[in-house]
């Protein structure tokens, strides 16, 4: 279902309503009771019969992000398995192109929260949007960079062009920071903006552009096709706060029940991603949301739980991890010097209440 938005990158939205098919509608007909004979009334009379109270209707929370990739999966589990629906909650997901729509779409209100790069966020922040992150959602990055068959070494990468979301967004950021560590200077190669991960692997896969950074499993196709993988961003950045969940601060405040149900649901998410019964389960919902085959999806899972263990658990922030996307935006210029705190951007308060009994 295509929704419009307020804001003008309204054409470029793919709304996907997951879950709706099983939640039930606020404007569904109340239920009637079973036919049995009804009470007699005073005077022989027979009294109607009752209708039982309609079921509670989910109150709707809009969430936007970046691509249907793998990364993403506890989200699609709050929603497939209803964790958002045991608190009260449905889903409503805008998939936009870039990191600076999706902030968008929270600041003007179209979405409630998001799942963003920080990058995007703090920066909106700093240009006066009154947003705040609110909890973590990914605490490692486990992009790929994916170079044609031609490269071999970073070296093939001076003068060659990689694919970013946009110049200012995360894979932009760690692009510099990883050629940079190999000797390769930012005026030696070129970013091109294209958008999201689907769109970076398009670039790659046709050979517009020579690489760029992907997440799984779209990386792990271009592999199946002989592309190599150059490097691992864990590899140079062990812990890199990747997603987040913004708000504006007001609506954060006002919605602070809604919200704090919403973190709660999403902390059941992460928790059945990491219980090894769930394997097989998590693992086939990985393929039916990015249309990947088994054995790629095996490979995200394996990685992502077993491996790099990037969701946390609780929702709560790395400080390491947030430390170390400020220094990188210091690194760019990005922010001003003395670095800010993280703690400037962020308000734990409410992914603490959602983490009482």
């Amino acid at each position: 279902m295509v929704r419009s938005t307020p804001f003008p990158a309204a054409a470029l939205l793919v709304v996907l309503w997951l879950g709706v098919s099983c939640a039930p509608s606020a404007s569904a007909p109340a239920a009637k009771s079973p036919a049995a004979a009804p009470p007699a009334a005073v005077g022989g009379t027979a009294a109607p019969a009752r209708e039982a109270a309609p079921p509670a209707a989910l109150e709707p929370i809009t969430a936007s992000q970046v691509s249907i990739a793998g990364n993403y999966l506890p989200y699609y589990v709050a929603d497939k398995k209803g964790m958002f629906a045991r608190h009260g909650l449905r889903l409503e997901l805008i998939v936009m192109d870039t990191p600076a729509k999706v902030v968008q779409a929270v600041a003007s209100g179209s979405a409630d929260i998001a799942w963003s790069a920080p990058d995007a966020v703090i920066l909106a922040i700093e240009q006066g949007a009154p947003l705040v992150m609110v909890a973590a959602g990914q605490n490692a990055i486990p992009y790929s960079l994916m170079v044609q068959p031609t490269i071999r070494s970073f070296a093939d990468l001076k003068g060659k062009s990689l694919a970013v979301s946009s110049l200012n967004s995360g894979p932009a950021v760690l692009s510099r920071k990883i050629l940079g560590a190999n000797g390769i200077a930012a005026d030696e190669f070129d970013l091109v903006p294209v958008g999201g991960t689907a769109e970076r692997f398009a670039a790659i896969r046709s050979g517009a552009v020579t690489g760029g950074l992907l997440l799984q499993p779209e990386d792990l196709r271009l592999m199946a096709e002989g592309f190599p993988r150059l490097a691992l961003t864990t590899d140079y950045i062990p812990r890199y706060q990747w997603l987040t969940i913004p708000a504006v601060r007001n609506w954060a405040r006002d919605n602070e029940d809604k919200l704090v149900r919403g973190l709660r649901a999403l902390n059941d998410a992460y928790r059945w991603m990491y219980d090894p019964n769930n394997r097989e389960e998590a693992i086939a919902l990985m393929v039916e949301m990015t249309k990947a085959p088994v054995e790629q999806a095996t490979a995200t899972y394996e990685l992502y739980v077993d491996s790099l263990h990037i969701w946390p658990a609780d929702g709560r922030f790395d400080d390491a991890a947030m430390q170390s996307v400020v220094e990188l935006m210091g690194e760019l210029n990005q922010l001003p010097t003395p670095l800010p705190a993280p703690a400037k951007y962020i308000d734990t308060s409410y992914i603490e209440k959602a983490n009482r009994p």
